[in-house]
């Protein structure tokens, strides 16, 4: 879907885009190559250098941090599946507000294992390990879990695409809270975290503080169901949002 977004040309929207689509511009590279004679002059005139610039970007070191500025990040979700480096993120918090700002484990899959970060042992890694991807895929991560880390740790390295799941799922008719969209799909916890809480994270943390041996394998496990289950989650809103808007192109009985 990627490169047949143009929702980043002056004056186009999701309607004017799929009129694109519908005049044979499927594509930038079509842009290019016979928008002149399909489009608008104007909308050809003052899109030509955007188009030129978005394919240029995906070529060139640092290009992708142009791109995504670029494209409303509402959007994001077309960047999937283009670029392989993905991680998927989730944190906890409810810890000491003095110690990395109160979180207290950083979850990281990158579709083939977790990488979990502590509090208490090896959180200041974060920033090296977000640095070997090009994007990030949160739940309600804008509002809550970027932020956090921002503060955290004001110069940290975030991927240039930012995927947060959260209003693609809800253009799905999945709203409300991670765990209700999973029970909704069908995606189970094992029996061990099944029902938790992000307020049973904070309490998991106060009892591995007090030297409770279970809390922390619990914590983790908790932990690694929410990065885990951002994998099929994402699949699902990029497939089923590519498949509305290029159904739109078929003919209308």
């Amino acid at each position: 879907m990627l490169k047949r977004t143009f929702l980043h040309l002056p004056g186009v929207g999701l309607r004017r885009e799929l009129g694109l689509w519908k005049a044979g511009i499927a594509t930038w590279e079509d842009f290019l190559e016979r928008g002149e004679g399909l489009l608008p002059p104007a909308l050809h005139r003052l899109g030509r250098p955007l188009v030129e610039r978005s394919l240029a970007a995906l070529g060139r070191p640092g290009g992708l941090a142009e791109l995504a500025r670029m494209i409303p990040r509402a959007q994001h979700w077309r960047f999937f599946p283009s670029f392989s480096r993905v991680a998927y993120l989730d944190i906890e918090t409810g810890g000491d507000p003095e110690e990395w700002g109160g979180v207290t484990v950083v979850g990281v899959y990158d579709g083939r294992g977790v990488e979990q970060l502590r509090a208490d042992h090896n959180m200041w890694l974060i920033n090296d390990i977000l640095k070997e991807y090009d994007v990030v895929v949160t739940f309600a991560g804008a509002s809550f879990d970027l932020p956090v880390l921002r503060r955290v740790f004001p110069n940290m390295f975030i991927p240039p695409i930012h995927i947060d799941l959260k209003p693609p799922l809800k253009q799905l008719g999945l709203s409300g809270g991670l765990k209700r969209i999973e029970r909704q799909l069908g995606l189970e916890r094992p029996e061990r975290v099944r029902g938790l809480s992000g307020f049973d994270a904070v309490a998991l943390w106060a009892e591995h503080q007090a030297g409770h041996a279970e809390a922390l394998p619990t914590l983790l496990e908790y932990n690694a169901c929410d990065v885990l289950n951002l994998e099929p989650l994402l699949q699902l809103a990029a497939r089923e949002l590519r498949t509305r808007l290029l159904g739109r192109l078929a003919p209308q009985p």
